[in-house]
């Protein structure tokens, strides 16, 4: 039994492939963007759908549903043979003790599925889940696996092409954290001032919501997303990284792995 797993982001698509009784595969990623345009949709995305070969189902999690609608109709050409299913936030087996459930975006509900059940359940520990992505988003989930909320600030790739386009003369700059937090040039500043800055507001929003949430508890701290390895190793408040928990909760919430 060969599924996919589709998590469509606002930047980013990714494609996990899922074979019963196996370990998760990623496969690749593609813009949004393109999939939105139908950009380089037949010299880059097809062939790679097809190189996949024959697929049972395929089941898709996006926070664009332009680009659902538009991807869903690629896959109906590409894939015939698969049935093609579109998750809803109702979907996700998660307790949501947001006030209105379907304003959370269904990539942090599965994230945090995906966490509680492959970290927290065992270790018996509430997670607070940092998602590096368009937006970098720190959601609380408690021991019994329930999602209790979360918070959405600008991420750190956002951040560097707004602070360039806005000020003239400071140029975009690779996402990498400088030697020094003093920088020395623009370049190295900047790179503090996004890379540094994010590590200081995830210190000072875990220990708060630590507290708030979770006092006198132990905690797991997760980082997930498509920027998350910037951040391995960068400080001791982000205990693990697993960059692919939207796939992975999308195999959780339908029964696949």
């Amino acid at each position: 039994m060969m599924f996919l797993a589709i998590d469509i982001g606002n930047s980013s698509t990714k494609f996990g492939l899922f074979k019963q009784n196996e370990p998760f595969e990623m496969t690749f990623g593609f813009p949004t963007a393109s999939i939105l345009s139908g950009e380089s949709f037949r010299t880059e995305l097809l062939p790679k759908l097809q190189a996949l070969g024959k697929l049972d189902s395929i089941i898709i999690a996006s926070v664009v549903p332009k680009a659902s609608e538009a991807l869903k109709e690629i896959l109906e050409g590409s894939h015939e043979e698969a049935s093609i299913r579109l998750l809803k936030n109702s979907d996700v087996p998660i307790v949501n003790n947001y006030d209105d459930p379907d304003q959370v975006g269904i990539d942090r509900l599965l994230s945090s599925l995906a966490a509680y059940h492959l970290l927290g359940k065992d270790a018996k520990k509430p997670i607070i889940l940092i998602g590096f992505g368009t937006a970098t988003t720190i959601d609380c989930i408690n021991a019994d696996g329930q999602y209790l909320g979360g918070i959405i600030a600008l991420g750190i790739e956002a951040s560097a092409k707004n602070l360039h386009q806005i000020a003239a003369q400071l140029p975009e700059i690779e996402l990498s954290f400088p030697k020094n937090i003093l920088g020395r040039t623009t370049t190295q500043s900047i790179q503090s001032g996004i890379m540094n800055g994010a590590v200081a507001m995830i210190e000072g929003l875990v220990e708060k919501l630590h507290a708030e949430n979770f006092p006198e508890k132990e905690i797991l701290v997760v980082a997930t997303g498509g920027l998350a390895k910037l951040f391995e190793n960068k400080t001791p408040f982000i205990h693990q990284i697993a960059p692919h928990l939207v796939l992975e909760g999308i195999a959780i919430a339908t029964n696949i792995s």
